[in-house]
């Protein structure tokens, strides 16, 4: 028997937590489960349409759906359920409005992938309300690392859930293969024998920028040779663009935007750094180290289980722009030493963060679940 499986995306960004929601949707055995994804029309969302020509079946509802009136919202979502009628509802986050439809159409059950459990989700007083409504019923609950595990447990421990850990999953054959360094060079107008530093998150407060820029400026001050590359869009764009006008440093340090191409620039670069104030398990992380680069990274969140100190990269402090400055350094200064640690890397993510165990774990989370 095929069982229906829907991924719920409430998000109208793309960005990694997506892709690991579309892996899921592509890499399910499709002799036991057929994947529908249900999500909304927005434009930075287009990138789901490829999901069609692997077999999952998409279901579009209009962005508006999301922002009117809350009630009208989940009337009309639990009325798509209706239609749709899954046996197992996976939700890409907690995402209010989705879950009590889902809550309301009580006949599927429901599991929800935490990936940042500290985010703030900035809910006012009937928010915060609704959302413990939503919370109440029973859920699965997926967290991608031990330590998301355990802030979870602190920070939404009023809710009965039961949960359980599995990690994000790379596919490392995409790291693979030789790629012209000259073709991206010159899309990014980096001169050819610079050494680059690349980062890539949301432009948004969690992912510390701004300290990225002031270490950015104080390694431009020692070294010629290096450029800094910022991958990704968000809020914070324009603000930190102004940032890396005022530091004189623009010519130094681009900024890219969204890209689809993630894994052929990051095999171009030497070195990449993830400044974030609080994480999960990084996805962006996983795929610096699946390619094979040198990690400079704060130390929270789940990331301490991809980049172990001085094995696979450095760690520092949450804010501290004198360490990130000078594990930034290290790494430019000391090829041998840093090529040490990306191979290290690498390796952790082979043997412990395939796709393939991501995808098995997910599914016997789902036979367990509807085989009850």
């Amino acid at each position: 028997m095929i069982r229906d499986i829907l991924f719920f995306q409430h998000n109208t960004e793309f960005g990694l937590t997506e892709r690991y929601l579309s892996q899921l949707a592509i890499k399910l055995d499709r002799s036991k489960f057929r994947s529908h994804l249900v999500y909304p029309d927005a434009s930075k969302l287009d990138e789901f349409k490829d999901l069609v020509e692997y077999g999952v079946n998409l279901h579009v509802l209009p962005e508006q759906v999301f922002n009117i009136n809350f009630f009208h919202s989940i009337k009309i979502i639990r009325e798509s359920l209706i239609d749709l009628k899954p046996d197992l509802i996976h939700f890409n986050d907690p995402g209010v409005i989705g879950m009590l439809a889902a809550r309301l159409y009580n006949s599927s059950p429901i599991v929800m992938t935490h990936h940042t459990p500290e985010l703030d989700r900035n809910y006012d007083l009937p928010g915060k309300i609704l959302e413990k409504l939503a919370f109440l019923g029973n859920t699965e609950v997926i967290f991608t690392s031990e330590q998301d595990s355990r802030t979870g447990g602190i920070l939404d421990g009023n809710y009965k859930w039961n949960h359980t850990v599995i990690p994000y999953g790379i596919d490392v054959s995409l790291f693979d293969g030789d790629l012209n360094k000259k073709d991206i060079f010159d899309r990014f107008n980096i001169p050819y024998d610079h050494k680059v530093v690349v980062n890539v998150a949301r432009l948004v407060p969690q992912k510390g920028h701004k300290y990225l820029i002031l270490a950015a400026e104080n390694v431009i001050e020692t070294i010629e040779n290096v450029s800094f590359l910022i991958i990704g869009d968000g809020e914070l764009r324009q603000e930190l663009q102004y940032q890396v006008d005022q530091a004189g440093i623009s010519d130094r340090c681009i900024f890219a935007g969204y890209v689809s191409d993630v894994h052929n620039i990051l095999n171009v670069c030497d070195a990449f750094v993830m400044p974030s104030l609080f994480e999960g398990l990084c996805m962006a992380v996983l795929e610096a180290s699946a390619s094979g680069l040198p990690v400079v990274s704060t130390r929270v969140g789940g990331i301490p289980s991809v980049v172990v100190n001085d094995e696979t990269g450095i760690l520092v402090p949450v804010k501290d722009v004198d360490e990130l400055t000078s594990g930034i350094m290290k790494m430019i200064c000391n090829p041998e030493y840093s090529n040490r640690l990306g191979e290290s890397g690498r390796n952790i993510v082979v043997e412990k963060f395939s796709v393939e165990s991501m995808i098995k774990n997910t599914e016997d989370l789902y036979d367990r679940i509807l085989g009850k």
